[in-house]
């Protein structure tokens, strides 16, 4: 693990334009790695069958139930279920409802700590020549600035990156279009 003068170093040596710039390629490399992934998935889940059941039927029907008391038995009308389950049913997954997670990246930070100094510099090759301008420069939080101004400040920088889950983009899921191919509506006959 680096000291706290190695991380130092190490930022100084990083333009933080080149930082910020490579901080977003990453973002960007990992939100493409993200989606590729959630596109294939959705592609394995097209291709995966899975046996469903569509449809269970509970029957409930009057039944007496004889109860025991201290002055004898009762008669309680009561009820009985019974389930029965419809045969199963092949679709993919994709059919069944499975969706694939898709994640976006929501927002990124980056906090970087540097002490600025302005100092004045000349614009050319020769210190004798070209107008005095004045310019930023920024370096590392050192313990010996951190001492001679007596502020406070950790010599470390961090990236937060949030991922949040979407929805998925409405061409990726097909629309299921269910045709009827009966003459005449199915009919139910309940006798007693």
């Amino acid at each position: 693990m680096p000291t706290i003068g190695e991380v130092g170093s190490e930022l100084a040596e990083v333009p933080v334009g080149d930082l910020l710039r490579s901080v977003a390629q990453g973002i960007a490399d990992g939100q493409t790695a993200l989606d590729v992934a959630a596109v294939k998935t959705l592609i394995a889940l097209a291709a995966t069958n899975v046996e469903l059941i569509p449809e269970i039927t509970e029957v409930i029907s009057p039944e007496t139930l004889q109860v025991q008391t201290d002055e004898g038995t009762i008669d309680v009308t009561g009820v009985r279920v019974s389930a029965t389950a419809a045969e199963p049913v092949e679709m993919s997954a994709l059919q069944a409802g499975l969706v694939p997670a898709f994640y976006q990246f929501a927002e990124a930070t980056i906090q970087l700590k540097l002490s600025v100094q302005l100092r004045e510099v000349r614009e050319t090759q020769s210190p004798e020549l070209g107008p005095r301008i004045l310019r930023a420069f920024g370096s590392n939080v050192n313990f010996r600035t951190q001492n001679t101004y007596s502020y406070s400040a950790d010599a470390s920088s961090s990236v937060t990156a949030i991922l949040r889950p979407v929805p998925p983009p409405a061409r990726l899921v097909p629309t299921t279009i269910t045709v009827n191919e009966l003459t005449q509506p199915p009919t139910v006959t309940i006798t007693e």
